[in-house]
């Protein structure tokens, strides 16, 4: 009796099929779990499940400063480097082109959209997008900015009025970002897109007495998101420190070095409000990343060369001489942008001291010392090149 009523189910799904031209039901052994689309940034990764997911909504928001932005550009610019296509709504506030390649964002590839006219107009660009299956990953920077276009103007009869500013719109953005995720879920899904809105904290709460950090949109945002990440900043003492050798005279004017630690950035708390991912943090997880100042939240390179002087100019220039004798640095060429033309002379004396520049390399310029002597570079230990075979000889 059970086996006739299976396939009497089976026929049925299989002629409603027909009927909608579509796959519609399907067993539950064909369901396939959709890929993410990689941060770049290994620490994040881990955290939310390898990267955001292709086919839903990705919320991050925290205060101002704290990092949103540049972690979407590194997304987007690691989504760029797997060949997928990527548009990048900006309803904020201008964006240079050189923040963008500062990520390594490839603008010629880039979908750019600036300062919609109004939410519509937005969310209809990723509706279309979306239908016809051509984007990969979509951003909305942000949230908040976002503007109805019934905040914008109200009809009467045939004519169409700007509103006034003095009007309150009360729920004009959740009610248009509900009706979007009604229609336009589905799609996203279908498309295999990721989206990732950016959104501002906001203070919520009954009066003054119950507040709470929360966000822009209202639960239509909330509830189709399939992560909800939260930034904020963490503690000074868990900024990044780049430690620098700091060169000085000591009271007997013999050259001495310490090594200087200086903040390279920000601590970052990443924290995981919701999540529907198996292989993320759990929900209410949190972690702790750098930015940095010089490469966002990549790690960045150490200069080696990199150090600073400390003293009087008369220090500094004696300093510079001593660094130059000992081989530690080179002479500057003129080429280098460090030096003004007044020190381009072949005396220390009258050389610019350094301070806290890269240092150039490439110079064969010789120096010499105050009484005119040129220095002479340090000879090699041990054998010449060809020595031993002319003993064993």
């Amino acid at each position: 009796m059970q086996n006739e009523r299976r396939k009497k189910l089976m026929e049925t799904v299989k002629q409603f099929n027909k009927d909608n031209k579509s796959e519609v039901f399907t067993l539950g052994n064909e369901i396939v779990d959709t890929p993410v689309i990689s941060t770049g940034i290994k620490t994040v990764d881990e955290a939310i499940g390898g990267g955001v997911k292709r086919g839903g909504h990705t919320i991050v928001y925290g205060q101002f400063s704290v990092g949103k932005t540049a972690l979407i550009m590194h997304l987007v610019a690691n989504a760029q480097r797997e060949s997928l296509n990527v548009c990048y709504v900006n309803t904020e506030k201008p964006i240079s082109p050189e923040r963008f390649r500062f990520f390594g964002i490839d603008l010629d590839s880039l979908l750019y959209i600036e300062a919609p006219e109004s939410a519509e107009t937005a969310l209809e660009a990723l509706r279309t997008l979306c239908k016809d299956k051509v984007i990969d990953l979509f951003i909305i920077d942000s949230t908040n900015g976002l503007c109805p276009i019934s905040v914008q103007s109200k009809v009467k009869g045939d004519d169409v009025q700007e509103r006034g500013l003095d009007k309150r719109n009360v729920a004009a953005l959740p009610m248009t970002l509900s009706n979007f995720y009604n229609v336009v879920n589905a799609q996203v899904f279908r498309a295999k897109a990721a989206v990732v809105w950016i959104g501002q904290l906001r203070t919520k709460g009954i009066g003054s007495y119950i507040t709470m950090d929360g966000l822009t949109g209202g639960n239509a945002q909330t509830f189709y998101a399939y992560q909800i990440i939260k930034l904020r900043h963490g503690q000074k003492a868990d900024s990044p420190q780049i430690k620098v050798p700091n060169y000085f005279l000591d009271p007997d004017n013999k050259l001495r070095k310490e090594t200087k630690s200086t903040d390279a950035g920000f601590d970052v708390v990443l924290k995981l409000e919701k999540t529907n991912s198996s292989k993320s943090l759990t929900q209410g997880g949190e972690i702790h990343i750098p930015y940095y100042y010089n490469s966002g939240f990549a790690q960045p390179i150490i200069d080696e060369e990199k150090f600073t002087i400390e003293g009087t100019e008369e220090e500094k220039i004696i300093i510079n001489q001593k660094l130059i004798e000992k081989r530690i640095i080179k002479p500057l060429s003129e080429t280098n942008p460090y030096i003004t033309k007044a020190s381009i002379k072949k005396n220390v004396e009258t050389s610019t001291a350094i301070e806290d520049v890269k240092i150039d390399l490439s110079s064969e310029d010789i120096y010499t010392k105050n009484d005119g002597t040129p220095i002479e570079p340090k000879k090699k230990r041990g054998r010449k090149p060809g020595s031993k075979n002319k003993e064993k000889k």
